[in-house]
């Protein structure tokens, strides 16, 4: 039997600011700490490799923890996260556009084939899972 531990990545620019940054988005100096002391917590537990996103703040992320526990490190775009409407995309999260459209998103979120724009939609993430 396996043991799966999840981590998320440390504060991102996105997490901290206004604005939806995308893919590129970074860690934040607090994320940057978060991330080291995970990596401390992780010496604890067994663990045989880690797989990352590989969006750029769980990549700093899975490189801190693996710089302490110094195991085989893999990046999967399986694991990235959900692609948000273009129209959320380097605005600010509480714009009209944004939330209009993260407001589609959430009510049509089962209906089968819906998309507001170019997002993925459940079915995307469905057969991504």
């Amino acid at each position: 039997m396996k043991t799966v531990y999840f981590v998320r990545h440390g504060e991102s620019e996105t997490n901290a600011g206004p604005i939806r940054i995308g893919e590129s988005v970074q860690l934040t100096e607090k994320g940057f700490r978060q991330a080291e002391f995970i990596a401390k917590r992780c010496t604890s537990i067994p663990c045989e490799i880690l797989i990352s996103s590989t969006l750029e703040r769980a990549k700093q992320t899975a490189k801190i923890i693996n710089k302490v526990i110094n195991k085989p490190l893999d990046f999967s775009e399986l694991l990235v996260e959900r692609r948000r409407p273009k129209e959320q995309n380097g605005v600010a999260k509480d714009s009209p556009e944004s939330i209009k459209a993260e407001d589609a998103y959430r009510k049509n979120f089962g209906v089968p084939g819906y998309r507001y724009s170019d997002e993925e939609n459940f079915e995307d993430l469905r057969s991504r899972a």
